[in-house]
């Protein structure tokens, strides 16, 4: 069973509730009771407190009082008539009504103590509110919010103003000593302005001499514009750090004009002359491809194909080829989407040894069965589940192909192997046989001969693969470093990775065409990225690692003012913009979109998610949110409000078993915030723009919906399978239930009582599929006061509907997404368009 419980109406609900008739029917059931008029509003409070004094008034009554008196406070004070609104709301207030009705007249009182600019009385009304026991936690957090705004405006301020929700790192004001790095150097100098050095890791053994002297100031390490080729990582170590008052800062003198670079230019490129390999290729592709001889330009490491993807094994360092700084295509068939089988033969079993094998359904398989290295990507199991896998063979007689490493889906129980319960569909890719479009390219590896069908003259073209296969900066135990400025480009593994650092910013860089992952910060405490630049990267583009959940210690890492596009290129699933976990950590201002999955993993407690702008995302997996939480009911106190999602879900065709959403607390995840977020066109098959598979305590308020399919969905099911394994103490891994959980997360003692509840109220519906539920409002097709709706300005006009009295609270818009400052001195003019969803 699948439930809402809507907490709060906030006397804004399109349609009420039924009054009922208190005095001779009280001993009737609640259907029976008559309508009432709301002149009639004296006689029901008389004939409610004289039932109360004989006790017996069953909850669903004193909710209807309340609702009623409620009501007529919502009315005094659109009327301005304050003193009125709170002697109705002190009848929803009294003692014996239910917690929920107490708090919602604690918010009318306070409101109206607001608008009458005494805010001491408001500050004080809203503490009753939070000494209410089992209030509902949106109103808890509302209340508290509201005392920040309160407080703000009784110092003459807004009630919220950007610099409280920006990060602002003060400039280092003078260097004790500078150091320079240039192309042209040699790290036989000294490191001075005239006697620069050749490369940053004779830099950094410069700054340990520094330190070995005792100099504990800021050290700057300036590097002039220029490109720095790197064939190994480098390596900064505790040793290599600065203080909080002395930070060591390695800075471009031209910011984006430092490039460190893993690559290699490939040159020679002469076109396909040898018959047998012309005979491989497609008709239309002959006279058009050009080879270049790998070995000739004195290049041996050509890296190795492998089984990858979600729940397999770790990818190895992963070669890919651009041409004019895009990446081009492995050559594939189809050339674009996924076909599907026409049957599974056998599934597959490791343990016995026994090869998947599937039965194609199109004859063009017969093309590849001399094909030197063939391989499939796709969805073998589930939708939401990417992997790569090795053809050993294809028999053009039984039409099969055949696979000797079998596929093994490690999440289930029996490890099962390929599965048709959702529809299994692939492409396949390392062919040199399907290079029959601009773009596409096959690396023989045994020959060490790259053959590309050029996108455009390669006169003058940048043709470059990647080389290094390590990180290319990697800090350990390091403390009060700074990056700014500088651009680590091309390569097989990580951009940068951070171990158990502390206060490392990494600011106004950029991280571009890594074929793993761009910036991975795991352990430590207070490490930022600031600013940055990360797109084109084959796995993720960032992970947020941080914070003791034993001990619900914060993290404070930050992800903020970032432009996030084009990851999860390679493994397609589970390979997100931000990867979130631990405690206390933050993702704010960044504009994140372009990826066939999820921008954002979140696992843990208390992280902030906030005035983001995602678009774009969710385009090829099914089963999964942009933003997507998973199993685990003590991730406690997470908080999304104020982000703005865009054209999220699948679009064209393919296998879809259950759709996308905007924001998925998934299989029992509870106690989430999502609070004034705009989604527009976020949502794809069954799924809402929020889907909540089976937890409870979520909260969904003052969020705007807007050409959605659905706005919200699911809701608390104990036949879940994560509660279910609850009840059998049975619980998932990092299950915390302390002391410590059990008093900064109250709702966790009763979370495996029944029924479990979610709240969601005050939220705009427009053009989009309503819950329908007292306490949201649903406009339909009518505007309920846009700016300008029609060329997607989804600000409120001061006066529109939404707002009434104490109404739908204003969402700060223009907070959303980047902003300038020291590191970025512009935003982006666009994002490049995709294809819009239509319902």
């Amino acid at each position: 069973m699948k439930q809402f419980m809507f907490a709060s109406v906030l006397a804004l609900s399109l349609g009420m509730v039924a009054w009922v008739q208190l005095g001779d029917a009280l001993a009737a059931p609640d259907s029976a009771w008559p309508d009432l008029g709301i002149d009639e509003d004296t006689e029901v409070l008389e004939q409610y407190r004289q039932a109360v004094e004989l006790g017996g008034v069953p909850e669903s009554t004193r909710r209807d009082v309340a609702q009623r008196f409620l009501r007529r406070a919502r009315a005094a004070i659109k009327a301005k008539d304050y003193t009125g609104a709170r002697e109705s709301a002190a009848v929803a207030a009294e003692p014996a009504m239910a917690a929920d009705s107490r708090s919602l007249a604690c918010l009318y009182i306070a409101e109206s103590y607001v608008q009458e600019k005494n805010f001491a009385a408001a500050k004080a009304e809203l503490a009753k509110l939070l000494a209410i026991p089992n209030v509902a936690e949106g109103h808890r957090w509302e209340a508290r919010e509201r005392v920040r705004e309160i407080e703000r405006m009784q110092a003459g301020l807004p009630p919220v103003e950007s610099v409280t929700v920006r990060t602002v790192v003060p400039a280092v004001a003078t260097f004790a000593a500078e150091l320079f790095v240039s192309p042209d150097g040699n790290d036989k100098n000294a490191g001075t302005r005239a006697a620069p050095v050749a490369g940053l890791v004779r830099a950094r053994d410069l700054v340990r001499q520094l330190h070995g002297r005792g100099e504990r100031g800021a050290i700057a390490v300036n590097v002039l514009a220029g490109e720095y080729p790197l064939t190994a990582a480098i390596e900064l170590s505790a040793e290599d750090s600065g203080t909080e008052q002395g930070p060591v800062v390695y800075r471009a003198v031209q910011p984006g004009k430092t490039v460190f670079y893993g690559g290699r230019r490939l040159t020679g490129f002469k076109p396909v002359d040898d018959p047998a390999i012309l005979a491989r290729l497609p008709e239309e592709a002959r006279g058009k491809v050009q080879r270049s001889d790998l070995r000739a330009l004195g290049i041996a490491d050509y890296g190795r194909l492998a089984v990858r993807g979600f729940s397999q094994p770790s990818p190895p360092p992963t070669v890919e080829l651009f041409v004019n700084g895009k990446p081009m295509t492995l050559a594939r068939w189809p050339n674009t989407g996924f076909v599907g089988i026409s049957k599974l033969v056998a599934s597959g079993n490791t343990q016995a040894g026994a090869p998947s094998i599937i039965e194609y359904a199109d004859d063009r398989h017969a093309r590849w069965t001399q094909a030197k290295d063939p391989w499939l990507f796709g969805y073998f199991n589930r939708l939401w589940a990417d992997a790569t896998i090795a053809i050993s063979r294809i028999d053009t007689e039984t039409r099969t192909v055949v696979f000797n490493d079998p596929y093994q889906a490690v999440w289930t129980p029996n490890n099962e192997g390929m599965n048709t319960h959702e529809g299994i569909q692939y492409y396949a890719f390392n062919l040199l046989e399907e290079i029959d479009l601009p773009g596409e390219w096959y690396l023989d590896r045994e020959a060490g001969i790259l053959y590309l069908w050029p996108p455009a003259e390669l006169a003058g073209a940048a043709v470059e693969i990647g080389m290094l296969s390590a990180p290319m900066m990697t800090m350990t135990n390091v403390t009060d470093i700074r990056l700014e400025g500088l651009t680590f480009d091309l390569g097989r593994c990580d951009g940068l990775a951070l171990m158990d650092c502390r206060r490392v910013l990494i600011a106004g860089c950029t991280v571009s065409r890594m074929a793993e992952n761009g910036i991975r910060i795991r352990g430590g405490e207070s490490n930022g990225i600031l600013s940055c630049d990360i797109h084109t990267i084959g796995r993720r583009a960032t992970e947020l690692i941080g914070g003791e959940r034993e001990t619900l210690k914060p993290g404070r890492h930050f992800v903020e003012n970032c432009t996030i596009h084009d990851f999860g290129r390679i493994d397609r699933t589970y390979t997100p913009a931000v990867q979130l976990e631990g405690v206390g950590n933050r993702v704010a201002h960044n504009l994140m979109y372009d990826c066939p999955s999820s921008v954002m993993r979140v696992e843990g407690n208390d992280h902030v998610v906030e005035f983001n702008d995602i678009r774009n995302a969710v385009r090829e997996s099914d089963d999964q949110g942009a933003v997507d939480m998973w199993r685990n009911p003590t991730y406690r106190g997470i908080v999304f409000r104020y982000n703005r999602f865009t054209d999220i879900g699948r679009v064209g065709a393919g296998a879809m078993a259950h759709g996308q959403s905007a924001i998925r607390p998934d299989d029992a995840i509870s106690g989430v915030l999502i609070y004034g977020n705009i989604f527009v066109r976020a949502s794809r098959g069954r799924f809402g723009a929020v889907q909540m598979n089976s937890g409870r305590d979520n909260i969904i308020a003052n969020n705007l919906f807007i050409e959605c399919a659905q706005a919200i969905t699911g809701g608390w099911n104990a036949g879940n399978g994560a509660w279910q394994e609850l009840r059998a103490s049975k619980p998932p891994p990092d299950f915390i239930t302390s002391a410590l959980y059990l008093s900064r997360y109250p709702a966790m003692a009763t979370m495996l009582t029944t029924p479990g509840n979610n709240y969601a109220w005050r939220n705009v519906f427009y053009r989009s599929g309503a819950t329908g539920d007292p306490g949201n409002m649903d406009y339909g097709q009518r505007d309920p006061g846009f700016v300008d709706a029609a060329k997607g300005d989804w600000r409120l006009k001061p006066d529109a509907a939404p707002y009434g009295d104490i109404g739908f609270r204003p969402i700060p818009m223009e907070e959303i997404g980047l902003y300038q400052d020291t590191f970025r001195s512009g935003l982006p003019a666009n994002v490049k368009a995709e294809a819009k969803q239509t319902w």
